[in-house]
């Protein structure tokens, strides 16, 4: 007898960036002089006083179990942490911590969706919202933006968006670098109160905003809000612990206790050493403020870069550590489907330069550029795109 898998394993598909960026890693490995800019992680080493603090646990030895939803102490300097930042008191019992934003994401997901329910995702979009929205057996309604890449409340009418079941909102954006300003965010407020829906906010990049304003949260600017809004964030992208998968959901507590009891026939909690060591990474605001600036700084060498390079544009990424540069000039009209797989792989092939192609974030005809590298190398990637966009037959 031939056994199947499960229509699961025929659903989903493999991470692209991921995917790529482990290309072009190996490549790296094998002696190749690839300049890597499909990183969706910081260049920088993890704060200091985070790996002392796992050390200090590994040493004490007393590694058990915790409570699934997270260390009761851990939740309780989240909720801190948030309540000071956002304005508005958050109790222990309104976090989760999880591995990391991913699982937050999906714990969220898997208690608010009923089968054939439908998700509302601005385009572009994290490639994970899909994925997840089709393992769960619902449907994505992608939200086309009219202008720019933040969508508008009339883009979020045009799409139908009333009668969905939730809507995800990323804000700084994997793989725009969008920032939504607290104008933009209150319209969308005022749109959601229309409609009867979860409101999902991924604001893991949230420390890395280079603008005066700073983050601004949708519960903050709406604080009616509240009851329908999922906050995913965590420590990967701003602390430099991608590694660590530390995520934090916060919510309300019945939303909260429903994400815990599937985490605890899921992960259960985890690690307990890198839960321990996350009660230090609060302590590290400065250097977290450090890497903001180095990344502003590297977002600026890479944009003034780009502005000398013909037949591709950009909008200037407020946020993140992405940028998505408009290749359509240079690719075959005929062919667009594949135009910017067609690209990444001309770049990566003939200028080992490694960029992720913008179609599996709904972006066709763009590459996502990350400038998580340093200056110099930034510069000669530019040098090796504008050689490549020459040579490249459309």
């Amino acid at each position: 007898m031939s056994l199947r898998l499960g229509w699961l394993a025929e659903v989903l598909g493999d991470s692209p960036t991921l995917k790529l960026s482990s290309q072009a890693k190996a490549l790296i490995q094998a002696g190749e002089p690839v300049i890597n800019l499909t990183a969706g992680e910081p260049d920088f080493p993890t704060p200091q006083p985070v790996l002392v603090a796992a050390r200090e646990a590994l040493t004490d030895g007393r590694i058990g179990y915790t409570a699934s939803a997270g260390m009761p102490e851990l939740r309780a300097r989240v909720a801190a942490f948030y309540s000071e930042r956002t304005g508005r008191e958050i109790a222990p019992a309104e976090v989760i911590v999880s591995n990391g934003a991913k699982q937050v994401l999906y714990n969220a997901l898997s208690v608010l969706l009923n089968q054939g329910d439908r998700v509302a995702i601005p385009a572009p979009y994290w490639v994970t919202y899909p994925a997840q929205v089709a393992a769960l057996r619902g449907e994505t309604v992608v939200v086309e933006p009219s202008e720019g890449w933040k969508v508008t409340p009339a883009d979020l009418e045009r799409a139908g968006v009333e009668g969905v079941r939730a809507l995800v909102l990323n804000s700084p954006s994997n793989p725009t670098g969008a920032v939504y300003s607290r104008e933009e965010l209150a319209a969308i407020a005022d749109f959601c109160r229309s409609g009867d829906f979860f409101i999902l906010t991924d604001e893991i990049y949230e420390d890395l905003i280079y603008s005066e304003q700073g983050h601004v949260s949708l519960e903050q600017v709406a604080p009616d809000l509240r009851p329908r809004i999922v906050r995913i964030t965590g420590l990967s992208k701003s602390y430099a612990m991608t590694g660590w998968r530390v995520g934090f959901g916060i919510a309300e507590k019945d939303t909260i206790d429903a994400m815990t009891r599937l985490q605890s026939h899921s992960t259960s909690n985890i690690c307990t050493v890198a839960q321990k060591a996350a009660l230090a990474a609060f302590d590290c605001r400065d250097t977290v403020a450090a890497m903001r600036e180095a990344f502003h700084e590297r977002r600026d060498v890479l944009v003034g870069a780009l502005r000398d390079v013909p037949r591709v544009s950009f909008e200037v990424p407020g946020g993140a550590f992405y940028l998505m540069l408009d290749c359509r000039e240079v690719i075959d009209p005929d062919r667009p489907q594949d135009g910017c797989w067609r690209l990444a792989s001309h770049l990566l092939e003939h200028q080992k330069l490694a960029t992720i192609p913008g179609r599996p974030f709904g972006a066709q005809g763009h590459l996502r550029l990350s400038f998580a590298r340093d200056a110099a190398e930034l510069r000669e990637a530019v040098e090796r795109l504008a050689a490549g966009l020459r040579e490249f037959p459309g």
